[in-house]
């Protein structure tokens, strides 16, 4: 059988967003989460601790001042996963639940609603304030994960998702774009190893059918993330 990356829809509170100049990969299953400078690069690369109250999250959204956890039809605010510093907790506005991805970009939220093929911009999610919805070009309908970039200098829509259909046999790659309506001006880029290896499935589809196993470890020989892990494979 195929190894493959396991969609966000399959694997609670895991998710990727990004914070301030930091792409985030949110592990809630391990209790971690990964932070990087550059996905593509794989550069600054570090470990955190997720604050027990920040995990479990139905989605994980970043921006410029704080994070956003969604679990059900609420919310979470805080400023640091770590710490679950100046935590604010808030209902969400009854058009802006049940999405299937939530990311934020441009001093907007957006919800991705996939099945329908459409998409909401928001500038806030609990009072709905400057609804817009739109339609989801089909090319970018079926993505595995959605995230606004850093600092995205963008007038318009902004985002990155990670392309479906990863399998051992191609590289993990992820689009960029300006807006979510057209297939236009796309740009593709590689996940580097270190940083795909870290997503439910990563192992598998760059290592090989297997389970893959995160073990922490006080200090780190092997590799430079201060954890390691190990291959078990099935028999």
């Amino acid at each position: 059988m195929m190894s493959s990356i396991i969609p966000k829809s399959k694997a609670k509170g895991t998710d990727i967003c990004a914070f301030n100049n930091y792409y985030y990969i949110i592990r809630s299953d391990l209790g971690r989460y990964m932070q990087t400078s550059d996905l593509n690069k794989g550069s600054d690369i570090s470990i955190f601790s997720l604050h027990p109250a920040c995990q479990n999250g139905d989605h994980y959204i970043g921006g410029d001042s704080y994070f956003h956890i969604i679990k059900g039809d609420s919310c979470r605010r805080v400023t640091n996963l770590s710490t679950d510093k100046d935590a604010i907790d808030f209902s969400l506005h009854h058009k802006c639940r049940g999405g299937d991805h939530y990311f934020a970009s441009v001093g907007y939220f957006y919800i991705i609603f996939q099945e329908k093929g459409t998409y909401i911009k928001t500038t806030s999610m609990y009072e709905n304030s400057d609804p817009r919805e739109h339609s989801l070009d089909p090319d970018f309908k079926n993505g595995l994960y959605y995230w606004g970039p850093p600092h995205c200098k963008q007038t318009s829509d902004c985002f990155n998702f990670l392309k479906p259909d990863i399998s051992v046999s191609e590289n993990a790659e992820f689009c960029t774009g300006p807006d979510l309506s057209k297939n236009k001006h796309t740009a593709v880029d590689s996940v580097h190893p270190n940083v795909f290896n870290f997503l439910i499935g990563g192992l598998s589809v760059n290592k090989g059918p297997g389970t893959g196993m995160w073990e922490k470890i006080k200090r780190c020989f092997l590799c430079h993330y201060c954890i390691t892990n190990k291959e078990l494979l099935q028999n």
